[in-house]
């Protein structure tokens, strides 16, 4: 098709009556798109719209303190670390050879095709390689906070101070020391990760995400329940030994069922973290499975109120570092908002879950033991009843019903 699409000429779109003349237009234009467009690594983009509308969330994707990068460069809000940038950078410079920085000045000239056309525009050559050294002696300075400088050019940058693989395995132990909750789970390393989000992102859900595939369906689908509506129905969340997004599974018993959750910690950069790894998985040439997105969703199926986030607690899943359970609670159902998960993810969890309560039996069974066998005062109690019950039947039969008189009589 292609081919046949690149040999014809106006005249013979003029004459072909068999095919519609605007489709014909389109597929030229597509192909001729395609050829001219030689594949690329993910770009550094800027935060979707349908993100930054939400009013609750719009203070996650600015800078507060400093920029990095040409997407918030210049802004006067900022400029008070600017200074600061080249002192920092004249410590590396100082008493050595400047031919040195011909590899940094030809990888951070390359760092242009990491970013949108848009952002870079407004700087020359000379200045963006100059904002790269800046922004990346501050970074590497600082290392406590994640943006959005290419790992090409801090690995160049690196290589001046460290020998060998120091500085990329340095980099590898900031990531792991954002991430609060440990995990036993191992991750593949990425051998050319685009930037720090990038490696963040590898952490939390894995080296090789999956494409989005066609969802499974199962029958009589209902809506997802909450933690609490699982407890009271049988299902104890329990901590998986990772804390890989992916480390969700739901195992069932004879009367309850086990569901394992990844452990995470809840603090003041939680949203933040979480919201840019989406916008990020959000840009339109990264092939993803959507894998954060379909967390936060899952994550705000199960917490509505503050007891979703309590029961979490008593189970080890979540340390809430932020404050109120009411306000972890909140910061899920924000999180939330406008995000359309990958609906193949954990869906044999959700089904499997929807499977367990459909057997009317167990639900029964585990919502009386929940009920009347929760402590030994209920469990007396509910004996006690049960007793009373039984006598006050024996004695009401007794009275509609009183025996014989067994005896002969006078």
């Amino acid at each position: 098709m292609d081919d046949e699409c690149e040999g014809m000429t106006s005249v013979n779109i003029e004459r072909s009556s068999s095919k519609p003349k605007w489709l014909i237009r389109i597929l030229i234009d597509s192909s001729q798109n395609e050829k001219h467009q030689p594949p690329t690594k993910p770009r550094i983009h800027q935060v979707p719209e349908i993100l930054r509308d939400v009013n609750k969330n719009k203070e996650c994707f600015d800078p507060m303190v400093v920029s990095f990068g040409p997407h918030h460069h210049g802004n006067p809000k900022l400029a008070m670390l600017e200074k600061l940038k080249i002192k920092i950078a004249k410590q590396l410079i100082l008493g050595r050879d400047l031919k040195e920085f011909y590899e940094f000045d030809e990888v951070a000239h390359d760092a242009r095709e990491f970013y949108d056309k848009e952002s870079t525009a407004p700087f020359s050559d000379a200045e963006f390689v100059r904002m790269m050294f800046l922004d990346s002696c501050l970074l590497i300075h600082l290392m406590d906070c994640i943006n959005q400088i290419p790992f090409v050019v801090l690995r160049a940058l690196l290589s001046f101070n460290i020998t060998g693989n120091e500085g990329e395995e340095m980099i590898h132990k900031f990531i792991k020391n954002h991430i609060v909750a440990k995990s036993c789970h191992s991750v593949e390393k990425l051998d050319n990760p685009a930037h720090l989000l990038d490696l963040l992102r590898n952490e939390l859900v894995g080296a090789e995400p999956q494409l989005i595939k066609s969802p499974q369906e199962f029958d009589n689908w209902q809506s997802f329940r909450s933690v609490t509506e699982l407890r009271d129905g049988g299902i104890e969340c329990k901590k998986s030994c990772s804390s890989s997004f992916k480390a969700i599974s739901f195992k069932t018993h004879s009367f309850h069922g086990d569901l394992f959750l990844p452990s995470i910690v809840v603090d003041d950069s939680t949203k933040s973290m979480l919201l840019n790894l989406v916008a990020y998985e959000a840009c339109s040439d990264f092939p993803n499975d959507y894998a954060v997105t379909s967390y936060i969703c899952f994550m705000d199926a199960l917490i509505d109120h503050a007891e979703d986030v309590k029961e979490l607690r008593s189970k080890g899943i979540l340390l809430n570092l932020l404050g109120s359970d009411e306000q972890v609670a909140d910061l899920f159902n924000d999180l939330a908002i406008n995000l359309a998960p990958n609906p193949n993810e954990y869906l044999e969890v959700k089904g499997s879950i929807e499977r367990y309560y459909k057997k009317k039996r167990i639900v029964w069974m585990t919502e009386m033991m929940s009920t009347y066998f929760s402590s030994p005062w209920t469990a007396f109690g509910f004996f006690v009843a049960m007793a009373i019950t039984l006598l006050t039947f024996v004695q009401t039969y007794f009275q509609v019903f009183p025996p014989k008189d067994s005896g002969g009589g006078d």
